[in-house]
């Protein structure tokens, strides 16, 4: 009878090995599993440094476009004070195309009234 014992005790834990055996394989699935997930975080973190580096440097250039810009705009603005000043235009209306002030007369003109009175 000592030989069935052994035999039943035998059976018995090569059954609880089969048993850790086929445990395994789902706890290093589990970590392979945490390991992948811990793996595509990290590549999402890195990403989105990545991604904000090239929107800081994107608002960097924007920015000094727009100061190129407000510069232009303001050079330009100085430039369009200065060419319609007054005196300027006068000063080439005379000289380059020969115009002068018409004389000063009074003009009269003829105002038509509609038929119910109203000037038209």
């Amino acid at each position: 009878m000592a030989a069935r014992t052994y035999r039943k005790r035998s059976f018995v834990r090569s059954f609880d090995q089969v048993q850790q055996e086929l445990d395994r394989p789902t706890n290093g699935l589990i970590v392979l599993l945490a390991i992948v997930l811990i793996a595509m975080i990290m590549v999402g973190v890195i990403w989105q440094k990545v991604k904000v580096t090239q929107l800081v440097q994107e608002i960097e250039q924007l920015e000094k476009q727009l100061t190129y810009y407000k510069e232009t705009n303001e050079k330009l603005q100085g430039k369009v004070l200065h060419l319609s000043r007054e005196d300027r235009i006068v000063n080439i209306a005379r000289t380059k195309l020969n115009m002068t002030y018409p004389p000063y007369e009074m003009v009269s003109l003829p105002v038509q009234t509609g038929k119910d009175g109203s000037k038209e």
